[in-house]
């Protein structure tokens, strides 16, 4: 492709001819309007090829648009992508709330903002009672709305910062941010208590239930994640064994 100094190389030596013309003192006819036709036709010429290059140019800006759009159409859709897999990779698909591994890793960081913060969280482990018969007797379906069951009451009480999640089966994870026992007492009381509401409805062939433990952590403590939470579910076992005896 020749440079932008030699595109209108013709036109110019007509235009520079044009000129040496007009100044000329003797000019004939003849020659004048020789000139001016080939000047002319040049110039038409000229105005067709530019033409053509702005509508090249038109059609490639259209095409980048529309590349434009696909690509972030595609980048939109990644993301996208990219945000439900996260999210199914944090959230337990049948309650909704968090699972084992986001627990654990939310556990991790309540244990060294306490730390920093020389504050302290409790934790409450719950294992919901009846699972097993209730899959037996009714179905794993049933089974299932069970655990969801128990998991609505548990949201309706807890705050927004606290986290609850799915360690495995029947047996769920509370975090208290910035909470001491006695509170966290408080809050499965409520939880209880809406539950018993609703088994007195009679709209389940069973009553809904769970066994908890509740466990203070503070900030001075050497206590690691495994320890902690073996702390809570010991705390849950003797719970579930004095409601064994109550029945």
């Amino acid at each position: 492709m020749p440079g932008d100094s030699d595109f209108f190389e013709a036109e110019k030596a007509l235009i520079k001819e044009a000129r040496e013309l007009i100044k000329g003192e003797k000019c004939d006819k003849e020659t004048l309007l020789k000139s001016f036709t080939i000047l002319t036709e040049q110039f038409d010429k000229l105005i067709r090829d530019v033409e053509k290059i702005i509508k090249i140019s038109d059609g490639q800006q259209e095409y980048l648009h529309r590349i434009q759009g696909d690509l972030k159409k595609e980048i939109e859709d990644r993301i996208r992508a990219e945000e439900k897999l996260k999210y199914f990779a944090a959230i337990d698909s049948l309650t909704g709330c968090y699972n084992r591994g986001m627990g654990l890793a939310f556990l991790d960081n309540e244990l060294n903002a306490i730390k920093r913060n020389k504050s302290f969280f409790s934790i409450c482990y719950i294992d919901v009672n009846g699972l097993k018969y209730v899959n037996d007797n009714f179905g794993h379906f049933e089974g299932d709305e069970l655990l969801v069951m128990v998991c609505r009451f548990i949201k309706q009480v807890i705050r927004s910062n606290d986290i609850l999640c799915r360690l495995g089966g029947d047996e769920f994870l509370i975090i208290f941010s910035n909470s001491k026992k006695e509170n966290v007492e408080k809050a499965i009381e409520r939880i209880n208590f809406d539950i018993n509401s609703e088994n007195e409805k009679k709209l389940k062939p069973y009553s809904v239930s769970f066994s908890y433990g509740i466990f203070q952590v503070d900030y001075d403590n050497n206590l690691s994640i495994d320890e902690i939470i073996q702390r809570a579910d010991a705390k849950m076992y003797e719970n579930k064994q004095k409601c064994k005896k109550l029945d």
